[in-house]
This record gives C-alpha cells, structure tokens and sequence, in this order.
C-alpha cells in the first residue's frame, strides 16, 4: 500500500508540481490527497482543510500533513500557522513556505540564485530561465524540471546558509522550504533509494 500524505496547496502550480514530483522522483510510490485545496486558497482555507482531513481519514492511515503556499500574501495567517506545527499531534507535519511564491524554487532548478523579491519579478526570471518550452502557472511540470531537485535543494541551502543569522521564510531573501519536504519525501519513498 503507498504512503498517504495529505497536501493542502495554494494553487494548480504546486498541485501539478507535487503531482509531477511523485511521478518523475518517486515513480508513484505515493498516494497524494490533495484534501480540499482550490486554486488560490488562503493559509487558513489550507489550515482547515488539512485539518479536516486529517480528523476526517485518522492519524493512523496517514503518513503526514504538508501545507504548501506561498508567504507573498499570507503573513496574516502566520501565528495560526505555528500553532497548527506545534499543536500536539501523532501525524508527522510540516510546512512549504516558498519565498515569494514557488517560482522562485522553479528558479533555483535552472540557476545557481534567484534574485526576485516579488511574485510578478518571480514569475519573469523563471520565464527568462526557463530551459525548455515556455513556462506558465498552472501548467503540468516537465520532467526535466524535477530531474535538476537535487540541485534545487543543494542551491537553496547554500543561500539559507548566507542568511543564517536570524531569516525567516518571511525575510526577503528568496527561497522555498520545498528541500525539506523532499527530504521527508525521501526517507518515506520505499523506491527512491532502489
């Protein structure tokens, strides 16, 4: 039986991002429910859901809740956010905070850094850098893109390192949280390490 992890998504792009995530790196070694998410739901629409979810399918049936947005428009929601993490719970959860929104981890798959501060800035230096094809929201994410994660993790973490001293995910430096799911993801996959 695959693992089920419950994923409460802000938008198509990440849906199509994960989906293509578990196809191309974990060749479907997961069962992924998408527990309600809508295109451009809001943190506490997210926190809801997987809440929901969760009490809805029981702790022992999943492997873990992630909650995976963007921080551009959803500071607001923030405290709700930690509480949820910290609330004690038998389900394994995290949390994918891409800064500004999850282009700017797309970039990181294709350079060394990304520059943008803003969601639209973002969303041009991605289609500036983009490898193949031209890139737009919602659209189902080649494999070539997930076959350069690795290199996207590693990239990221070498610029949180440059930060060290007291960043957040809401700071302005542009980065994701996305290595720490893959991580999760990894240790979890039966057949990543085949």
């Amino acid at each position: 039986m695959k693992p089920l992890v419950l994923l409460a998504v802000e938008g198509a792009t990440e849906k199509e991002y994960l989906k293509a995530l578990n196809q191309h790196r974990y060749r479907g070694a997961f069962a992924f429910d998408f527990c309600g998410s809508g295109d451009e739901s809001s943190l506490k629409n997210l926190l809801v859901n997987v809440k929901r979810k969760a009490v809805e399918l029981g702790s022992e049936s999943v492997s873990g809740a992630w909650i995976v947005c963007d921080v551009d428009e959803n500071r607001p929601h923030a405290k709700n956010l930690q509480k949820w993490l910290t609330e004690q719970s038998r389900l394994p959860r995290g949390v994918v905070l891409s800064n500004p929104c999850i282009e700017a981890w797309f970039v990181y798959h294709c350079a060394n850094t990304c520059s943008s501060r803003t969601a639209v800035s973002a969303c041009k230096e991605l289609e500036n850098k983009w490898k193949q094809g031209t890139y737009a929201k919602g659209m189902m994410i080649p494999e070539w893109l997930i076959e350069h994660t690795d290199e996207a993790c590693s990239r990221v973490q070498r610029r949180r390192a440059s930060f060290a001293e007291g960043a957040t995910a809401w700071d302005e430096a542009p980065w994701s949280d996305m290595p720490e799911l893959i991580v999760w993801l990894d240790q979890l996959s039966p057949r990543h390490s085949e």
